[in-house]
């Protein structure tokens, strides 16, 4: 993919500086594009693959490459072996049980203690999204599956955000991606789809202003989602 980076120039700015920025841009673009083939599985979880390999398939030279694996890992979509490589991530039980039961414990919580304060607006709007993908033939793969994660990413950030308070927000931003994986990895197609008509259920729940079901479906919700990736994990090798 051909990309074309517009740095702009100040008169008082170092050229240590534009170089600077161009690095950054580049690094982002590595990381983009590294976790974009992670999620539509064309590195799949367990592959082990090394910087000069991904610097072939990037187009890029080592530093962007590098910083971009950093972040990566850090993200826990890789991991860094010393002398041995890198190593797609694949979700182990523990991981799936230990973010999911922050979730079950939080997001509840949240809307429970914030339901008045849920924007009704972005609620509408957020079911009208919702509804034009309830036909959706989601597959594995991320490509395919790609507009419902992203619609459920925002939903549960969203709810999330509404309690205002940066820890809580900063935390499950931190879950973002590595719940992605566990979705492309641990998710049978037919999830998503009822993923789909569960968010609208608590969505419809929201919208007529009933805290005790909107809070129930959502714990169910997190739960179901919960004993899908379990379920799957157990009887699914890579």
């Amino acid at each position: 993919m051909s990309v074309i980076y517009h740095i702009e120039y100040q008169e008082d700015m170092p050229m240590a500086a534009v170089v600077d920025k161009r690095r950054d841009s580049l690094s982002q673009v590595a990381y983009d594009q590294i976790k974009t083939m992670i999620l539509q599985k064309d590195l799949t979880p367990g592959q082990f693959i090394n910087e000069a390999q991904l610097q072939a398939l990037l187009g890029l030279g080592r530093t962007p490459v590098r910083e971009a694996v950093l972040a990566l890992a850090q993200d826990k979509l890789v991991h860094i072996h010393p002398r041995k490589g890198i190593e797609i991530s694949r979700p182990t039980l523990k991981d799936i049980h230990d973010i999911f039961e922050i979730r079950s414990l939080l997001e509840p919580l949240i809307l429970h203690q914030c339901f008045h304060q849920v924007d009704l607006q972005w609620a509408v709007d957020m079911r009208t999204l919702l509804l034009q993908h309830q036909d959706d033939e989601a597959g594995n793969a991320g490509q395919t599956a790609a507009p419902l994660i992203e619609l459920d990413n925002e939903f549960h950030l969203k709810l999330v955000d509404t309690l205002h308070n940066q820890y809580a927000s900063q935390l499950m931003r931190s879950l973002t991606e590595y719940l992605n994986l566990i979705r492309i990895t641990a998710w049978r197609p037919s999830r998503y789809q009822v993923s789909n008509r569960e968010h609208i259920d608590i969505l419809n729940a929201i919208l007529e202003r009933r805290p005790e079901d909107a809070c129930r479906l959502l714990s169910e919700h997190i739960q179901l989602s919960y004993q899908e990736a379990i379920n799957t994990m157990i009887h699914c090798s890579f």
